[in-house]
């Protein structure tokens, strides 16, 4: 996994208004409950922020969370979906952004989590 080094920046490293989500990717874990997050991220020059939101098939955001200055190109994380009921259509909404410039890229992935069996 590469990490941002302020001190040895990659040549082929973007500045903000060039930095994108690479890959986004998730995983339902067994107990339908959490999702494993993979993103990828062009290098940065500049560490950016990351929202990761998940919506339902209603539109109502059932978990959230927020990296703040990244330090990974790649990152791999799990999401606890806050909801009585799972099971269904899902959509992840991934956002980098900066203080000073707000959202720069975003991504979204679709992905389906089975009911839980009676």
């Amino acid at each position: 996994m590469r990490h941002f080094n302020p001190l040895s920046i990659p040549d082929d490293a973007l500045p903000p208004a060039g930095v994108r989500i690479t890959q986004l990717q998730v995983e339902p874990l067994a107990d339908g409950r959490r999702v494993r997050v993979l993103v990828s991220v062009t290098p940065f020059q500049k560490r950016p922020n990351l929202d990761a939101v998940i919506i339902d098939a209603l539109g109502n955001e059932v978990s959230s969370t927020c990296i703040v200055e990244s330090v990974d190109f790649d990152m791999a994380f799990t999401m606890h979906l806050r909801t009585s009921e799972v099971g269904g259509a899902y959509t992840l909404v991934a956002s980098l952004s900066y203080p000073e410039e707000g959202e720069i890229h975003q991504s979204r992935q679709e992905f389906q989590i089975a009911p839980p069996d009676l």
